[in-house]
């Protein structure tokens, strides 16, 4: 008899039925080149994540940037190298982010399909194709710190990822590899000065699907 692997309607990469924490994220700051900006990636209760920090533009003259990322490496107990270990995300439609609650600000959440390139002398990684989408929740509410941002999920299909190199769009970049996605993160920018200061952005989950939920919202860029 032959057996017939049944992929699930969803899985979670982060959250839900897995921990965010441990391995810790790799943060990527504008520190690497000089700035000033910080940011981190923390485990809440009821198994949810705060991605924060602070965005500085000053240093730099206008410009700043401030990640999280997460390799596929972290979930590998199999002996396998961060440049091996893939998640094979090709029977899915797109990512579905479960965002709890936000500030008001735009975020960035990346993709890396390609494996890591040695990094340079000075030790600092060497730039790679990302393939970005934007969103920016809905303003509404408030809380102790001040404006909040009510919660909602966010569906990312794979058609709504622009690939980039170093900030700038890459029409030559082929297709995401879906059945090859090395990273994921996600990241907070000045968008040529137009944001800056303090960032929170609190997250339930990250989930590959099929479809989206009933309530997700399309992410707007």
């Amino acid at each position: 008899m032959t057996s017939v692997a049944i992929t699930p309607e969803s899985f979670f990469l982060f959250g839900g039925s897995r921990p965010w924490l441990p391995p810790p994220w790799h943060t990527s700051d504008d520190r690497v080149r000089g700035g000033s900006s910080r940011s981190s990636l923390s485990a809440l209760p009821d198994n949810c994540a705060r991605f924060d920090g602070h965005l500085d533009i000053e240093t730099l003259g206008g410009a700043g940037f401030a990640s999280q990322f997460q390799s596929a490496a972290s979930e590998q107990d199999d002996g396998a190298t961060a440049s091996d270990a893939v998640w094979d995300l090709s029977a899915y439609s797109g990512l579905e982010i479960d965002v709890a609650s936000g500030d008001g600000k735009g975020y960035t959440f990346i993709l890396k399909d390609e494996k890591p390139q040695d990094k340079r002398d000075d030790g600092r990684g060497r730039a790679g194709i990302n393939w970005e989408a934007g969103f920016r929740l809905n303003r509404n509410g408030e809380d102790g710190d001040g404006r909040q941002e009510v919660g909602c999920r966010v569906w990312v299909p794979w058609t709504a990822l622009k690939a980039t190199y170093r900030g700038k769009e890459k029409e030559d970049a082929g297709k995401l590899k879906t059945g090859e996605i090395r990273q994921l993160g996600f990241m907070m920018r000045s968008h040529f000065g137009t944001q800056q200061g303090d960032f929170k952005l609190q997250l339930r989950s990250i989930s590959a699907r099929k479809q989206p939920s009933e309530t997700a919202e399309l992410v707007q860029g």
